[in-house]
């Protein structure tokens, strides 16, 4: 039976127990490996580096203070199931594909390459041709 503490006035079985109890679950969370889980039925706090090994899944929302370093050794894609809000700058160096449609509101785009923009000139230099046209028409 368990007891919800321990005092003086327990037997030497009860603090025997007791005893034992907390350095099983202490061996758990030092020796556990995969076959025992750890829950945290309040906040955690870790008051410098937290290093995870394996596999880490987060349900519920993750909040970072500070800058996030994704290693280039072992990082190869990141996979983003919904929206990306970027608040700042983005910045992207090799070969973006955009599938669908791309908005850039407001958007300072530098160099415009490939068949995209020379489908997108195609079409400028016609809709320019056909308002030369129009205009000489009306005199």
């Amino acid at each position: 039976m368990a007891i919800a503490y321990v005092t003086t006035a327990n037997t030497f079985q009860q603090w025997l127990i007791s005893s034992q109890d907390l350095i099983t679950t202490a061996n758990n969370l030092t020796d556990g490996g995969n076959t025992k889980t750890f829950y945290a039925n309040t906040n955690v706090v870790v008051g410098n580096n937290l290093t995870v090994v394996g596999n880490t899944t987060i349900t519920g929302d993750l909040t970072v203070t500070g800058n996030i370093t994704l290693d280039v050794l072992g990082f190869d894609d990141l996979h983003v199931n919904g929206s990306a809000n970027i608040a700042n700058t983005l910045t992207v160096t090799g070969i973006s594909t955009f599938t669908g449609v791309a908005t850039m509101a407001n958007a300072n785009v530098a160099i415009l390459s490939g068949t995209s923009n020379t489908a997108i000139y195609t079409y400028i230099a016609s809709v320019e041709a056909s308002a030369l046209a129009f205009s000489i028409a009306l005199g």
